[in-house]
């Protein structure tokens, strides 16, 4: 059974910005690279959601959100979502190295 997934505007300003600061760094072409993984990675969410762990705010914020990680060595991010039904809610593309998420960032 396929899911759907879908990106909330938090999660794709997460991504614009990411790929503004790639633009910054004058490093299109890896930006372009880091995208298309991350639309592959994200991909990954239509079949088994539910094999990624729980969020560690997941507590704390009331509503179980779980997190897939992407990237490697200090290009970490998590891909943070919710499942409903058949649908998957990507809510953030935060970066590992921030701070964990509040109720005002979901």
């Amino acid at each position: 059974m396929k899911y759907r997934v879908k990106l909330t505007a938090k999660a794709e300003a997460d991504v614009d910005s990411t790929l503004g600061w790639f633009q910054e760094q004058r490093a299109a072409t890896a930006g372009e690279r880091w995208f298309a993984r991350l639309l592959e990675t994200i991909d990954t969410l239509q079949t088994h959601p539910d094999r990624c762990a729980i969020a560690v705010e997941s507590e704390d914020l009331g509503v179980e959100i779980r997190e897939l990680h992407f990237g490697k060595r200090h290009g970490v991010y998590r891909i943070v979502f919710r499942i409903e039904k058949r649908d998957v809610y990507i809510l953030r593309v935060w970066h590992a190295a921030r701070d964990r998420l509040s109720p005002g960032d979901l």
